[in-house]
């Protein structure tokens, strides 16, 4: 059934072409019989015109409207006079006066006999061209028309301001940009003309505003004839009949006909039989064959891909088909549409005619133009419309109101007027900014609550301190933000780590690390943003894997680049509802969001860094630590096992196997950062049974740990430091004897405390205190308490866990305080043994 429809589709194209053709051509037959029978080309006279619409009332012949500022306005017809004369000639019917009036050039001057309330009076009017396409019958229709073209016209500079940015990218969004500069020649050419007749009257012939209007009809014209063709152009592109070429190529025929007899008429109008008035009617109807052959086509061929043509819905399809055929059939005189209607009627129909082609434009060109920045240009078009339309307004009733006192004063207005268009710019400039900071505010769209959610983010990514976290949270606020059908994201901060991602919505089939790493080497040498829509695509990928990322579902691949490389991809799918697309304003959004994740990325890469160092650090320092201690306790376990060999080897047995105990230990727990108080303990007791061993008795030891605290986590050799330091720098100054005092208890606090006392010589330099304790570090530490207490700071994040008392003749007391799990959460990940 489809290659059934697609056959009679190519049938379709070189039929309705030659069907357009026919009105030109029958009028070139004529005109080719008429030269055969007279052996010359006729002259066309040019259609003239007097700017009023007579109407037939009560038998009469009645002048219905006069345009305000025309030339028979100005001769003095006013509405309402009834006809008598033309020339002296009495016309009784009123297609005869059209037809005597039409026949008149162009610049000739005609007396009108006219009666008004019963009056007799005479008009001389000077004819003009006749304004083709433009139809003075009423003044509703008139200032219909302007405020139609008007805002046609606006309408096709928002789309142009759209289309510009996404011209560079895309073929289809350059020839949606040429569709609308030529339909905007028809639209821009059409207000031109009305606003100039408006406001300077109908031109004269001969004269430069007659030339600027005949070139504003001709440039008209042109983009009258050139957009059904590029329309139809479009339509035939997007659903795939551009194959074989001869079928579509045909329908440049009608156009090129219809534009070169346009061009003949307007420039050499001696080398043609008829004028450019005679070519509405073939101009109409091509118009009406290739509209209808734009929706039939669609209706026909309409599948279930997202193109521009299939913007256009089944019934404006069936409506715009119906309206077209019956229309190009009335200017045929088949059906007689046109024949059965007054003139005002007809021109009402002609101008809503070419006011529709708007429809098609925005039906067209709207998957195009969803791409573009709607939002921001339709903010910045509503700003700049209020402030001009302000200043306009403000204008004229400012200088309404002191126009009394400018007369009275006898003050030259026009320097008054150009210190107040001062006035009026500098405080409307204020307002303008002021309008624009506050109207999106006012006005709160989808774009803004997407802007909102992802400031929102950016505030949370200064506080994750897990890459994990931040992709995870990443994903679910962009899917959520962008009304997203599935979002990935695969991240690295080097290319030795492996790849950190994380999900929301995933679809099959799906997006897999292995498809990653295959297109991960192409944005590595060029970071930018991959799309599915050629417009918004700014990275050429090769064709097979453009294919397998829209096999995936992919439609936009944001690269995630840091100060020296990329460093990942955020990948999006489509939109939940089929109907939206990703636009400029997204993909704004999304660079920005990708700047903001590669600073975290980058910032959470060098915090684990410096994690690393820190436990690299605290590690570094227990090995230096355990170096030292190692040859100390080397050196003087030596020395007393030599003194006690001989005399007493019993003893020296004894420090020979508390030595060994020593090792035993430094080798069982070389690789752990925190051991238990019992382990710490029972290393301490060797140290001490040593020491003891050699000052031969005069060192008296005690231990006091509860049972319910030996497995309690302590940093490795923090409490056999302590020891070592209060043998070495209070015991051994001594000549008598002296107690080591250690004692384990928990305190009310939740922490627990390691006293380690001596009744040694003091410390001097705490003696200034008066037996307080004083939190380190402090100016007497050697290398090894300068270890406990680097390390203690590291550990805990706390730098008054190791307190200092000594008093002359007391000796002086150590606390080391250790913070439980349960009351020290950030710690709790290092005090597991």
């Amino acid at each position: 059934m489809s290659a059934l429809r697609r056959r009679l589709g190519l049938l379709l194209l070189p039929l309705v072409a030659i069907v357009a053709v026919w009105p030109i051509g029958r009028m070139v037959h004529d005109g080719w019989e008429l030269v055969q029978l007279t052996g010359q080309v006729p002259q066309a006279p040019p259609r003239g015109f007097d700017w009023v619409h007579w109407v037939a009332d009560e038998g009469r012949i009645v002048a219905g409207y006069v345009f305000p500022n025309g030339p028979a306005a100005r001769a003095g017809i006013r509405p309402g006079d009834v006809f008598y004369l033309l020339d002296f000639q009495q016309f009784f019917n009123l297609e005869d006066l059209k037809q005597a009036i039409d026949g008149q050039p162009p610049g000739s001057v005609h007396t009108y006999a006219l009666f008004r309330d019963g009056n007799y009076l005479e008009a001389r009017v000077r004819f003009t061209r006749y304004p083709t396409f433009l139809y003075p019958l009423s003044p509703t229709l008139w200032q219909f028309s302007l405020w139609g073209f008007a805002l046609g016209s606006f309408v096709h500079v928002l789309a142009l301001l759209l289309l510009f940015p996404l011209a560079r990218r895309s073929r289809r969004a350059r020839f949606s940009l040429l569709l609308i500069c030529v339909s905007g020649l028809w639209f821009f050419s059409n207000l031109g003309r009305l606003l100039l007749i408006t406001f300077l009257g109908p031109p004269l012939p001969g004269g430069m505003q007659d030339r600027v209007f005949q070139l504003l009809t001709f440039t008209g014209l042109v983009g009258w004839i050139g957009f059904p063709a590029l329309l139809l152009r479009q339509i035939v592109h997007d659903l795939r009949l551009n194959r074989p070429v001869l079928y579509h190529r045909i329908c440049y025929l009608p156009p090129l006909i219809l534009a070169l007899a346009m061009v003949l008429t307007t420039f050499h109008p001696s080398l043609l039989p008829f004028s450019v008035e005679a070519l509405i009617a073939p101009i109409l109807f091509y118009v009406c064959c290739y509209v209808a052959l734009a929706a039939g086509l669609t209706l026909l061929l309409r599948s279930g891909r997202s193109t521009p043509s299939e913007s256009w819905n089944r019934s404006g399809s069936w409506l715009t088909l119906g309206f077209s055929v019956l229309l190009g059939l009335s200017v045929l005189d088949v059906v007689p549409l046109l024949g059965l209607v007054t003139d005002s009627m007809v021109g009402w129909l002609i101008v809503s005619v070419q006011l529709l082609s708007v429809a098609p434009i925005g039906l067209v060109s709207l998957a195009t133009l969803k791409l573009g920045k709607v939002d921001l240009v339709l903010e910045r078009t509503l700003v700049y419309s209020t402030v001009l339309g302000a200043i306009f307004l403000a204008f004229v009733g400012g200088m309404s109101l002191m126009e009394p006192l400018l007369q009275r004063i006898n003050a030259p207005w026009q320097v008054v007027a150009g210190l107040y268009v001062v006035v009026l710019l500098v405080l409307f400039e204020r307002f303008a900014r002021w309008l624009r900071r506050e109207l999106p505010a006012f006005f709160s769209t989808e774009r803004q609550r997407t802007r909102q959610m992802l400031s929102r983010l950016q505030e949370q990514l200064r506080q994750m301190f897990s890459l994990e976290e931040l992709a995870q949270r990443t994903v679910e606020v962009v899917g959520a933000a962008f009304q997203a059908r599935s979002v990935r994201l695969f991240f690295r901060p080097t290319e030795s780590t492996p790849w950190i991602s994380a999900a929301y919505h995933p679809e099959p089939p799906y997006l897999t690390e292995r498809i990653v790493e295959t297109i991960w080497p192409h944005f590595r040498q060029k970071s930018a943003i991959w799309a599915c829509n050629p417009e918004l695509n700014e990275h050429r990928l090769p064709g097979e894997l453009h294919a397998l990322l829209e096999s995936r579902n992919v439609a936009l691949v944001i690269p995630i680049t840091g100060e020296q490389r990329p460093l990942g991809l955020l990948i999006l799918g489509d939109k939940r509802n089929r109907h939206e697309f990703y636009n400029l304003e997204d993909l704004d959004l999304l660079r920005m969001l990708s700047s903001q994740l590669a600073l975290a990325i980058e910032r959470l890469h060098l915090l684990e860094r410096e994690r690393a160092l820190i436990r690299q650090n605290a590690e570094a320092q227990l090995v230096a630590l355990r170096a030292q201690i190692n040859p100390h306790f080397l050196f003087n376990a030596l020395n007393t096992i030599a003194a006690l060999i001989n005399e007493r080897p019993e003893e020296a047995e004894a420090v020979v196997e508390h030595l060994a105990a020593i090792f035993r230990h430094t080798l069982n727990t070389g690789g752990r950062s925190f051991v238990t108080l019992e382990e710490e303990l029972r290393l301490v007791s060797h140290y001490l049974e040593i020491e003891r061993a050699r000052f031969g008795g005069k060192l008296q030891v005690s231990i006091d740990l509860p049972a319910t605290l030996q497995s309690f986590p302590v940093p490795a050799f923090a409490v056999q430091t302590l020891a070592e330091n209060a043998v070495k720098h209070g015991l051994e100054k001594l000549r008598a004897s002296g107690t080591i005092q250690i004692q384990v208890q928990r305190l009310e606090n939740g922490l627990v405390e390691i006293l380690v006392a001596d009744t040694g010589v003091g410390i001097p330099a705490l003696w200034e205190q008066n037996g307080q304790a004083t939190e380190g570090p402090l100016p007497f530490f050697g290398l090894g308490l300068r270890n406990v207490m680097a390390r203690l700071e590291q550990l805990y994040g706390r730098r008054d866990l190791l307190r200092f008392e000594s008093a002359p003749g007391q000796g002086t007391r150590v606390r080391l305080l250790l913070p439980t799990p349960q009351t020290e959460p950030a710690s709790s990940a290092n005090l597991n043994p």
